[in-house]
């Protein structure tokens, strides 16, 4: 398997992909101790050496892991909105973890479930539409669930902004106030949306599961990393589904 070696330079950390192209132009890579100047160059990770000013490319170490993502932190690296200073994930995450991206988003005032990687491809493995991820969110509305709204729910809530049907692949009413909802789809702040639509008001929301990994007790703000079987699991087709035993507080986690 090939891949550009330019993508392959800054998947290793050592700099961006606009810089790699900087450092083959310029000469200062070599694969197999033959300079590369040209841009688009294929290698094969596995068996070719490549060298950047002499030295051997370092292998990066691929990281996995589960944030509890806390109210009040959105999900982004920079806020777009300077004055505000508002606080990011990357104010809460360990330093160690300021090179890894989010796999989607949970806004503002949600909470929960948050994979986190520097692994690109695995990000795209578990975000895209086509692979039909599970997610399930615990929510709590600001009145009683009337009867019909598991139907509302399935069938679909009209969003004309986007002209699209916004819909829940699953519904368990917990009591009274407090439902759960899977989704496959990852529209913006849908179920917030949606329940608005349908008259409530939603007054928590925590994502409890991302495909099978469960959050468990992980506390807020806590930092916990993906056991292999979770990682295979992720990247497997399917629904969700438990992977071993619900994680408990003796897993270990990290501030």
């Amino acid at each position: 398997m090939t891949v550009r070696l330019n993508k392959l330079i800054a998947d290793s950390g050592l700099c961006s992909r606009r810089e790699a192209d900087r450092l083959i132009e310029s000469g200062w890579v070599t694969v197999n101790k033959e300079k590369v100047t040209t841009l688009g160059c294929q290698v094969n990770p596995k068996n070719d050496q490549i060298r950047v000013k002499g030295r051997l490319l370092p292998k990066r170490q691929k990281i996995y892991v589960l944030f509890h993502k806390p109210k009040g932190a959105i999900t982004t690296k920079k806020d777009e909105k300077k004055d505000a200073k508002r606080q990011t994930i990357y104010d809460v995450l360990p330093k160690k973890y300021a090179a890894c991206d989010p796999a989607g988003r949970l806004d503002r005032d949600s909470t929960g479930a948050l994979i986190l990687t520097n692994d690109g491809d695995f990000i795209y493995q578990i975000t895209h539409p086509r692979f039909q991820m599970e997610k399930v969110y615990r929510i709590r509305v600001n009145r009683d669930i009337q009867p019909d709204l598991t139907a509302h729910l399935l069938s679909g809530v009209p969003f004309e902004e986007e002209a699209k049907t916004a819909k829940a692949s699953s519904v368990k009413i917990l009591d009274e106030r407090t439902l759960l909802i899977t989704l496959v789809t990852g529209m913006n702040r849908q179920i917030r949306r949606m329940l608005m639509l349908l008259g409530y008001k939603v007054t928590s929301l925590k994502r409890i599961q991302f495909g099978p990994v469960q959050l468990g007790d992980l506390p807020p703000g806590k930092v916990r990393p993906l056991s292999v079987p979770e990682i295979k699991a992720l990247t497997q087709k399917g629904p969700a589904k438990e992977i071993g035993k619900k994680p408990t507080s003796k897993r270990r986690t990290q501030k």
